[in-house]
Parts: C-alpha cells; structure tokens; sequence
C-alpha cells in the first residue's frame, strides 16, 4: 500500500469525504482528490505536516511508511468533535467562575443552557454537511464513471 492508498484509507477509517478531510487539514480539494484518485500525486511535506498536525493521534510511521498501526496507542482521533468539546469545556470553566463571583444566577443558568443548545445544533449542522459532502462524492464518481469525465 502506497502512501496515497494510506490516505485514502484514513478519510474512509475517520467516516469523511475528500471535501471535509481538506478542510479538517487547512488545503483545498483538488490537492486531496490529486493525491488519492486523479493523477494520484504524492503529497507534499506541507500536506504530511498538516495531516499529522489535524489529527494527532496518528501513527506518523504508518503514514509515511506503512510500519505500524494506524492510530498511536490504537487511539482513534476524532478531529470534528474535539474543536466542539474545548469550547465546550471553556463555557463551562467560564459559568462556573461566573457563579462563584455572582452566585446563584437565572440568567446565568439561561446562558449557560442556550450556549450549550447552539453547540449541540452546530454539530448536527457539521455532520449533515459531512454527509452532503459524501453524497456530493457519490454524484461526481458516477459521473466519472457513466460520462468518462475528469472532474
């Protein structure tokens, strides 16, 4: 297995699209589907860094080589979720330093509450982007395939 077929088999094993893992990693699509299915161009050391930077719990042996397991550890990153827990995770840092300065507050309680609805929905709205992202995959392969296009 190839280093392209190693990062194929990463965007399939963290449920993402070439389009999302692009994204995740800070480059444009095209560099993505260049390096795992067009001409299937090697990556370039930026890219590496960036993929091993995104998602840190990768075996960086395994990317570059192929020695090794996938995940450091067998640590499976889930890079979409992580940026949501920290946030998370500083609101409630932030409500709790609040009531111990202000006490026992209902607004306080309201904000704490809504912020927490707004991450919820945001992360619905990520994962039903991830899946328009997949089907959008979907349409151009069988486009590919049906029309002989180079998309």
């Amino acid at each position: 297995m190839d280093i392209n077929d190693r990062i194929s088999q990463l965007i399939t094993n963290l449920q993402m699209n070439p389009n999302s893992f692009a994204d995740n990693i800070g480059v444009k699509s095209p560099v993505i589907y260049n390096i795992i299915k067009g001409r299937r161009s090697k990556p370039s050391f930026e890219v590496l860094q960036k993929i091993l930077i995104a998602f840190e719990t990768i075996n960086a042996n395994w990317l570059l080589k192929g020695e090794g397991e996938v995940w450091r550890n067998n640590e499976q990153s889930v890079a979409l979720d992580k940026g949501y827990e920290t946030i998370e995770e500083k609101i409630i840092s932030l409500v709790e330093s609040l009531r111990v300065e202000l006490g026992a507050n209902p607004s306080l309680e309201e904000l704490s509450e809504l912020i927490h609805t707004l991450l919820a929905e945001n992360m619905k709205q990520k994962e039903k982007i991830a899946a328009l992202y997949t089907k959008q995959d979907k349409i151009l392969e069988v486009l590919r395939d049906k029309l002989s296009l180079d998309l």
